[in-house]
Formats: structure tokens, sequence, C-alpha cells
């Protein structure tokens, strides 16, 4: 039997917060989900973000998470035709030196909206719409561009808004609140990384260990205190009868903005700079002026707010977002719109 690693003294520490700081988000998520005549959460909008019942909130906004693409032969002349589609790569993966490699080329990587792959499959962006059907997409695999041979795209994350749209996220929520420096963000603790013991395998591991493993057993990312709340489930804010559970955190600003555990994630070797982040799966500001939530098994995050709010929202240019209804459903067949029978 493995024993669970030990935190490393000098690892970052958070600020857990009693989990009684949440308790007014778990009843309105019970009161949610019994508006809607269910027992328990199942993927519609008031059983995921807090609005109430009745509803303390003027609207909600669904941010839908950036869709990554992937282009396996640049030159500048993928460049330039990508471009009138909007699509400016993020990032290169060189392969054009890789020995005994059959993918000698420049691999590009991006990410792009919903609504610019819904124009491509022909089908209809809208405040439903779930991505497997919207792009006609297998479940788990990338779906080929039709306009260009060598572009795919790929599923939206779920439960994880990426740090660069989070940051312009971040910058709106901040700004409609009266205490913007006074924030409680909430953490699932289910990632692997988080509590230790993931294994990493790669040449790097090898010429640490001298060539005797692949593999390292990794510490939790965070410190002993931290740690020690997480592995308590009684430390943990629990929704939905336990359906979910969340570490909570204070933040003066600067975690919702940048995901603190970005950073905090441990190193496996020291020249490695860390890689795993997570934005917030809940979040509010202590006046309640919004909530926001990204439950972990869908590729959008949730805001309720003002009308104001929301429509700074929907209409910010670094985001893809569309107003929802308490009763809209997220689940993966649900969208209407471009609905596949899949039995025929």
């Amino acid at each position: 039997m493995h024993r669970r690693p030990r935190p490393r003294p000098e690892a970052p520490e958070l600020a857990p917060l009693d989990p009684s700081e949440g308790a007014w988000v778990a009843a309105m998520l019970e009161a949610g989900t019994a508006s809607l005549g269910v027992e328990f959460w199942n993927g519609h909008v008031a059983t995921v973000v807090p609005v109430g019942n009745p509803a303390p909130y003027e609207a909600i906004a669904r941010i839908f998470h950036p869709v990554p693409w992937h282009h396996r032969d640049w030159d500048e002349d993928a460049a330039a035709r990508l471009r009138k589609f909007g699509l400016v790569p993020e990032d290169h993966a060189d392969f054009r030196d890789a020995p005994r490699s059959e993918h000698r080329t420049l691999h590009a990587y991006g990410t792009t909206t919903w609504s610019q792959v819904a124009t491509e499959r022909g089908t209809a962006f809208h405040a439903g719409a779930q991505w497997a059907d919207l792009a006609r997409a297998e479940e788990n695999e990338s779906v080929p561009s039709t306009r260009e041979a060598r572009l795919e795209y790929g599923s939206p994350d779920q439960g994880q808004l990426s740090s660069p749209a989070m940051a312009r996220l971040a910058e709106v929520l901040l700004g409609h609140t009266e205490t913007p420096q006074d924030l409680v963000l909430g953490l699932w603790p289910g990632r692997g990384w988080i509590d230790g013991g993931s294994s990493r395998f790669g040449p790097g591991v090898l010429e640490a260990t001298g060539g005797k493993a692949s593999s390292v057993r990794m510490p939790p990312a965070f410190g002993p205190r931290t740690t020690r709340a997480l592995r308590r489930g009684s430390a943990l804010l629990q929704v939905g009868g336990g359906f979910r559970e969340y570490l909570l955190l204070a933040d003066d600003g600067t975690r919702l903005r940048h995901p603190v555990w970005e950073r905090a994630a441990h190193r496996l070797l020291p020249e490695e700079e860390p890689t795993e982040e997570q934005s917030p799966n809940l979040a509010w500001p202590r006046d309640r002026a919004w909530a926001l939530a990204s439950e972990i098994d869908l590729d959008s995050t949730l805001v309720a707010g003002s009308t104001e709010l929301i429509r700074a929202i929907c209409t910010h240019p670094g985001l893809e977002a569309a107003v929802v209804r308490p009763e809209t459903d997220l689940t993966a067949f649900a969208d209407t719109l471009n609905h596949r029978d899949l039995t025929a």
C-alpha cells in the first residue's frame, strides 16, 4: 500500500477559509435545484451557479471556454490563409530537425471561438450550444477543418477557463464590486497534482535519476497547512448534498486574475517551470455582487450578477459569452438547434 506523499515544507501555503463562508452558496444551489423540480445537480444553470429562488441576481452569463486549434504544417502560406479566419498562433512546436520523425514540420497552436467553428461546420452558435453537436464531433476526438487540410480543432477545456480569458473576465468582475480586494475563491480538490502522487515520464526524469527511473512520485503542490485542509473532508465546502466539495480561499484579486495554482504547482525538475493551472471553480466578492462557477464537467463558466455586469461580459471583445436562464440545460445532449440523431 502506497503512502500519501508528504508536502514540502517550503511549498506555497494558501489561506483556507472555514467552509461556513460558502453556506449561502450551498443554500442557493439547493434552492435553485428545487425550483427546477429536480432532486440533485443535473447540469442546469441553477444547479451550477448560485442564483437562488427568488433570484438575487438580475442576469446570468455563460462564458464559452476557448476552442484549441492545431495546424500540423505551418509556414508563411498557412499563416496567410488562416489569418483570414482570424487564427493567429499562440505557440509553436518545431519538429523540422527531429531525428527519425515522419512529421518533420513546424506545428502551430492557438485558440478560437465556438462561433468560428459553427460558421465552418454549418451549425448554429447560441446560448445553449453544446460542443459535440455544434462541431459535429465524436467523443474526445479532434474535429478536422473543412477549409484547411492540416488544421484541426480540439475540445474546449472542462472546468477550466484558460489564463488569458480568465484574466480578461477578472478585470470585468473586479470592476463590478465594492470589495474587489476581498474575495473568496473555491477550488475543487480532485486534481491529481494538488494532492501529489502523480508521475511524470520523459527523458528529463531519466537524466535526473541517472537512468534509474522514468517517473518520479511528486509531492503535493501546496504546503502542510493547505494540504491538511484539503485532506480533511470537514475543511471543505459541500454542495449538492456532497456532490461537489471545494476548498475555500481568501484572495485580494491577484489570484482571480492569475490562477494561484499555476505558480503554486510544484516543479518536477529544478529547471522546469510550473505548468499546472486551474481557474477558480467558485468565486465571489464579500459584497456578493456576483458569483462565478466553473463546474468541472462543463466546458463553460457561469457568472450571475447585475444586468450591467452581464452586458459587459457578453460584449467584451476578448470573451465569448451569451445570456442564459436558470433553467438552461448545459448537458451534452441538450443542444436542440444542432441536435443529431445518432441512432439513425
